[in-house]
This record gives C-alpha cells, structure tokens and sequence, in this order.
C-alpha cells in the first residue's frame, strides 16, 4: 500500500476557502492548526501500488478541473503545495 500526501500551507483566513476547493477533486482534506508557513491542509490518497497510484494522480491532474481548481488555490497558499509519498508496512 501506497499513500500521496500532499500538504498545503495556506494564507490567514483562507484555510477554510482552500478546503472547499479540494473537497471538489475528491475527498475532503484534513485541516489543523499550524504555525504561519506550514502546512494546515493534507490531502491524501491511497493506493495498493506506486503504478496505480502514478495513474491515479496522472488521471487527476489533466483534467480541466483539476487545473483550474489549482490555480485558485495556488493564490490562497503561503507557498507551494508538497506531495509526500510513503509505503505503508503492516
């Protein structure tokens, strides 16, 4: 099992905005509270392999959507998103 992390550090007063732009790609980001410029938003996605999730992530990122939805949350972020990717040993 695979798991994409992709943690946001958004702007004061525009965590809750951001999170409802990510609700629109497909499930709801988490949010905490967190210091100015770390991340406070964490999306994540589950995969059984790296190749499934490499064509999850493909599938989403070339839709118009998904675009468009960036470029909106990219101007709510303190700088830009980062993606972690970890395998998950039981």
């Amino acid at each position: 099992m695979h798991v994409s992390r992709l943690t946001f550090a958004t702007s004061p007063g525009h965590t809750h905005e951001a999170e409802e732009k990510l609700e629109q790609l497909r499930a709801p980001p988490r949010g905490r509270p967190a210091s100015l410029g770390d991340p406070d938003l964490v999306f994540e996605e589950e995969a059984p392999d790296l190749a499934t999730l490499e064509g999850e992530i493909g599938a989403v990122t070339e839709k118009e959507e998904f675009q468009r939805l960036s470029r909106e949350i990219a101007g709510l972020l303190v700088h830009s998103s980062k993606r972690e990717i970890y395998q998950v040993i039981d």
